[in-house]
């Protein structure tokens, strides 16, 4: 069933918890509507004083306030942490391989070479101190299982994941935070498209994850001086989804755009509130990365 995503945006204002002064962890970010918060790179950058830059804190959103980065940014960390959030709403890895009508995540790594990976005075990281993060495939997934084999997409979509990785340990980065992707099989806009539909479409992710997870391996085993952590989001947001009522929810399935009393800010978008106990739990998660 052929179907485009909507990249919607919500906001809200939000203060930052100050944190005292320190080294600062360089945070760089990709991904698609999961992450955005619509950074410019030629806007206000990050400092101590605005962790995000630009825009302001919980706009720019695809879940009507701060979402995972935002939080692991100002709230969820131990040291201060400077976010460069170069994630696009729609993005796939590779345009070239799963056509939507946005940026790719190709594009954002492009725009991290060409902006960033001199170190430049608004950003001057280092192997030691800077950690990227990559929340990526929501959309090669969605825009694809209905119509390809993961067994033949999958590899080649990996070789480009890591092909983006490589060139930005070519710069100098040592630290990988990796997000697979989540049910979203389980989200009101894909039930709404019956079982055969979600019952294709989480065998997908299946496949998706699996391949993440092998060539996150291979990337260790060729480069020893990496650190690299791979948080499960399937799980968790499944954990959420089986017990809502736990989580401070109505059900697994209500929409609000509050982004507070339901899981879903629209039909395929988790609200702020869940970004929030996503980006505590991934806290425990990330200490071999440092700042958290």
């Amino acid at each position: 069933m052929r179907y485009s995503l909507l990249c919607l945006a919500g906001a809200v204002m939000a203060t930052a918890r100050p944190l005292a002064q320190s080294s600062p962890t360089y945070f760089f970010t990709f991904g698609d509507s999961y992450s955005q918060s619509n950074f410019d790179v030629n806007g206000t950058q990050p400092s101590a004083s605005n962790p995000m830059g630009n825009p302001e804190l919980g706009t720019g959103t695809t879940g009507g306030g701060i979402n995972w980065v935002g939080y692991l940014t100002t709230v969820d960390n131990s040291s201060l942490v400077l976010n460069y959030n170069l994630a696009i709403g729609g993005a796939t890895i590779s345009n070239n391989l799963v056509s939507v009508a946005y940026e790719d995540m190709t594009s954002q790594v492009a725009t991290f070479e060409k902006s960033y990976s001199e170190k430049p005075e608004s950003a001057p990281w280092s192997s030691k101190d800077a950690i990227f993060g990559f929340w990526i495939g929501i959309n090669d997934v969605g825009n694809a299982f209905w119509q390809n084999q993961s067994s033949a997409l999958v590899p080649n979509l990996m070789d480009q994941y890591e092909s983006l990785i490589k060139e930005i340990y070519n710069d100098g980065g040592r630290k990988f935070l990796f997000l697979n992707v989540p049910p979203t099989n389980r989200s009101p806009y894909f039930i709404d498209q019956g079982s055969d539909t979600t019952t294709q479409l989480a065998a997908w992710i299946q496949a998706y994850n699996d391949g993440l997870a092998n060539m996150v391996e291979t990337f260790k085993s060729e480069h020893s001086d990496v650190t690299t952590v791979i948080y499960d989001t399937h799980s968790f947001m499944n954990k959420v989804l089986d017990s809502p009522v736990k989580y401070g929810y109505l059900n697994a399935t209500c929409i609000n755009d509050n982004g507070e009393s339901c899981v879903w800010w629209n039909n395929y978008h988790p609200g702020t509130k869940y970004h929030k106990l996503q980006a505590a739990d991934m806290k425990s998660h990330l200490k071999s990365l440092g700042a958290w």
